[in-house]
């Protein structure tokens, strides 16, 4: 059976909506204008939470409704009685006996619902698989060179709550999340590229770290991320960990972070290393032994969203300053299928060059949310000698552990299949600004699958 949606209005009007003085709050449902003759009930019924309207932010008032809507409305006006005078709480009761048959499936419902929020489990788990491939290309040397590089990464995290405030986490990976091992296996020991003996088989867990909240303080203790600037130019955050503090908090529209720890993985191996010369291929032994700390403060305002902070990597063993870093970010959101980004950043402790830069333009889904969603990136890095090592950043540069005066330009499509499965096309060009015979281009295929 079913009835008019203008029974849920009666109602309303007979808890004395229409009769009485009421300053309603926005209907929030885009068919309910505010000068509609229904406005002020609407308004009433979903304020006290007798009526939730539909998915895409409708009422939808000439659609008709099934008992058991009907029921459900009644149901929630009952719970409501307190606020009704005698004569209301005797046309409820009416309605109550008229329905009583689906409000006891309804009452059965709730129940068997709470049950099952009571027995859920406090352990959730999600994670991701990512496959790629990348054919790179060397054509400005007296013999040119090519590769083919296949690599797979799969990682799940999991969280367990602890009680209302605290909450535990890990991440398992299949490779450490190391970029000798990912990026092209043995590059940075070895000081080649293109290997394709790139992937490493076994798992380990390589984060696990407690989150509590004290006081507008989240507090985070053990091996986490490593995020510092926003675009991951000075450290690859989905790779890297450090071991030890993170307290963010929120204060007058500002989001804060501070970090102190020691980095989680030696980055063994082939690095630029200024204090030796700044040949390429000089290991850098003074990276095996680093503290980090840094500080953000970040915020949006409307459609810019911005970023300031500053890092610093030293040496405890050799009780020596590596890096100090400055940075700031700033993002524009024009409208909902364009934006653009920038972000500049000098490492201070280089005695020359030093400094970094990109610009990013998106055009397209913002965000990769459902199928169909497909966007297009441009983005155009450069860093003079001594910005960073490459060993650490998320942007591909020359030689990918040399870290020389570089410019990248980078064109990628993204396409999801689904909500949960992405695929992205990349070509990108890098260009050695010292030495032409080292730069390269690439293309790039990559897949991700999320669960």
């Amino acid at each position: 059976m079913k009835k008019s949606l203008s029974l849920a209005l009666a109602a309303a009007f007979a808890l004395g909506v229409g009769s009485t003085a009421f300053a309603a709050p926005a209907a929030n449902f885009v068919d309910v204008p505010a000068k509609h003759w229904s406005y002020d009930a609407v308004s009433y019924l979903a304020q006290v939470g007798i009526i939730d309207g539909y998915g895409d932010k409708t009422f939808q008032g000439d659609k008709t409704i099934t008992r058991y809507e009907m029921a459900e409305i009644v149901y929630k006006a009952m719970q409501n009685q307190s606020k009704a005078n005698i004569a209301q709480k005797a046309l409820i009761d009416k309605l109550g006996a008229e329905y009583a048959l689906e409000m006891n499936k309804i009452d059965k419902m709730d129940t068997r619902l709470t049950k099952v929020e009571q027995n859920q489990s406090n352990i959730k788990f999600s994670g991701s698989l990512l496959v790629q491939q990348k054919w790179k290309s060397m054509d400005n040397g007296n013999t040119p060179q090519g590769s083919n590089t296949e690599q797979s990464w799969f990682r799940m995290t999991g969280t367990a709550k602890i009680d209302e405030n605290t909450s535990i986490g890990m991440r398992l990976v299949n490779i450490a999340p190391t970029k000798d091992n990912f990026r092209a296996a043995n590059a940075i020991a070895a000081g080649t590229q293109g290997n394709t003996n790139t992937n490493t088989y076994g798992a380990e867990v390589d984060r696990f770290f407690a989150t509590t909240k004290i006081g507008a303080v989240n507090a985070t203790l053990g091996r986490q991320a490593l995020g510092l600037d926003k675009e991951d130019i000075l450290v690859d955050s989905a790779f890297f960990s450090y071991d030890g503090a993170k307290l963010a908090w929120d204060w007058n529209g500002l989001n804060f972070d501070v970090k102190h720890g020691r980095f989680a993985r030696d980055v063994r191996g082939y690095a630029f290393d200024e204090r030796a010369g700044g040949a390429a291929g000089t290991y850098a032994a003074a990276f095996s032994n680093v503290d980090v700390d840094s500080v953000n403060v970040s915020a949006k305002n409307g459609k810019l969203n911005w970023n300031v902070g500053a890092a610093s990597f030293r040496n405890w063993k050799l009780n020596e300053n590596l890096t100090k870093y400055y940075y700031t970010y700033a993002g524009w959101q024009f409208n909902n299928k364009f934006s653009m980004a920038a972000e500049y950043g000098k490492n201070q402790e280089a005695t020359s060059g030093g400094a970094f830069g990109t610009v990013k333009a998106v055009y397209g889904a913002q965000s990769l949310s459902k199928k169909g969603n497909q966007n297009f990136t441009v983005q155009y890095w450069e860093n003079q000698k001594n910005a960073y090592y490459t060993a650490y950043t998320a942007i591909d540069t020359v030689d990918e552990g040399i870290s020389d005066a570089a410019k990248t330009l980078d064109f990628s499509y993204r396409y999801a299949f689904s909500k949960n499965m992405t695929g992205k096309l990349q070509h990108a060009t890098v260009t050695d600004k010292d030495d032409d015979s080292k730069s390269y281009s690439f293309w790039k295929t990559q897949f991700i699958y999320k669960f």
